[in-house]
């Protein structure tokens, strides 16, 4: 890279370096039966570089010094205007985001695990066709600019997933669970997965009736992601308020959402992929506050979108190898409420229990708005969870149903291992059937 290097430094005003290489191995079940072992390598960098206040991207895997030089300064030619600044070297925080030794445990070791939970569920749901796996990763990441940046960063991934489908004459019921952390994912953890599935399974074999519109909902915290924060945190990008499409735009201090929300992204969170201690443009990563106490704080920014909204960036810039860099989330933390998930359900006489929607839904997700199918919801009645609904509908929108909360549970749960969040309840969404 020392040439290619040269080569900026005598072109260009400014300029970044970004390098990657990971490795992946996969090793899963489908339908009962061993399907795939699998191992792969990618490696590459990308370049940004600035002349004249005019910024250039490029990437690749191919590391031929003449084509890359003749293909970057054919575009720089198309390069857009920038006013951002490539950061300096500053201390960043010493999250755990990392740890090999996993990489190169046997694949028998996982093979066992997983026809091991996958004949725990077959022992009581003889008809079920299970599919399961692991997923594996480590990557190496190196960051360096002309500002004497030089960043090198280790990171690994370990994501298990379980589900199960039972098809009874036009009645397909699927349910599944996942996880994932920079670790192995412990036995404990993966038996409580498989028995919670089971749990679940055994509910979801009663089909009840959709209950009376207006009726309450409560949104488990995979369903309060997938149905309301998901498109929620679109309006928070800072690349929708720059280009001022966001509703949140210029309203910071302002109280939007009930007073018991509170919401930040926080990237320091021990062993979640998620975490990070230096953004994708080498920012130190910090904690940041979306809403407080119903109240919008801050949006989320990288250097580019941030410097358009007159902001200050929130260290919040991912990036892929072939992408330039963009807001994104990191950890995303709810904080909790008072009252535990199954009080708050012996508390309702007819509801609905939202987990999984069918899709992402439809609708405009600046606006907040939401129509989606569920795929996997449980009617309430007389405080407890009797069955599974069907052919039912909910629509709504994600600010209207976050301004005005019913409850908010003590216990909280990890979605896909970067979403800690709490059951809630709210009573302004509509359902159909």
């Amino acid at each position: 890279m020392d040439k290619i290097d040269n080569f900026l430094n005598k072109n260009f005003d400014e300029y970044e370096i970004y390098q990657e290489k990971s490795e992946y191995k996969s090793i899963s079940f489908e339908s009962n039966n061993l399907k795939e072992i699998s191992v792969k390598q990618s490696q590459g960098f990308a370049v940004r570089a600035k002349k004249d206040s005019k910024i250039t991207f490029s990437s690749s895997s191919n590391y031929d010094l003449k084509k890359f030089q003749s293909h970057f300064l054919e575009l720089s030619n198309y390069s857009i205007d920038t006013k951002i600044n490539f950061p300096s070297k500053s201390k960043g925080a010493n999250t755990n985001i990392f740890n090999k030794e996993d990489f190169n445990i046997s694949n028998n070791y996982f093979i066992d695990k997983l026809k091991k939970e996958i004949d725990s569920i077959l022992k009581k749901f003889p008809n079920a066709l299970c599919d399961a796996g692991f997923n594996l990763a480590i990557g190496e990441i190196n960051l360096t600019n002309s500002n004497n940046l030089s960043l090198n960063i280790d990171e690994s991934l370990v994501s298990f997933f379980i589900s199960a489908q039972i098809i009874n004459g036009n009645d397909m019921l699927n349910i599944y669970k996942y996880d994932t952390s920079v670790s192995n994912i412990t036995e404990e953890k993966i038996s409580s997965m498989t028995e919670s599935l089971k749990e679940d399974l055994s509910i979801a074999q009663k089909i009840s009736s959709t209950p009376k519109k207006g009726c309450p909902v409560v949104f488990t915290p995979h369903g309060l992601y997938q149905t309301i924060l998901s498109p929620l945190l679109v309006s928070f990008s800072g690349t929708n308020l720059s280009k001022k499409l966001s509703s949140l735009c210029d309203r910071e201090g302002e109280k939007i959402f009930d007073k018991n929300i509170t919401l930040y992204d926080d990237p320091h969170i021990d062993l979640s992929p998620s975490s990070r201690n230096y953004d994708g443009e080498g920012i130190p990563t910090k904690k940041n506050v979306l809403i407080q106490d119903g109240k919008f704080i801050n949006g989320i920014y990288d250097l580019k979108t941030a410097n358009e909204s007159g902001k200050d960036t929130t260290g919040s810039a991912g990036r892929s190898l072939h992408s330039n860099p963009s807001p994104s989330t990191s950890n995303i933390v709810m904080q909790n409420g008072e009252n535990d998930f199954l009080k708050i359900i012996k508390n309702i006489d007819e509801g609905i229990l939202v987990d999984h929607l069918l899709g992402a839904g439809q609708g405009n997700e600046l606006s907040g708005d939401f129509s989606a199918n569920i795929s996997l919801g449980y009617k309430i009645e007389k405080g407890k969870i009797v069955g599974r609904v069907k052919n039912t509908m909910i629509s709504g929108n994600a600010f209207k149903a976050l301004s005005e909360i019913e409850e908010i549970s003590s216990n909280t749960e990890s979605v896909y291992r970067s979403l800690f969040l709490p059951f809630l309840q709210t009573n302004n969404i509509e359902i159909s059937s």
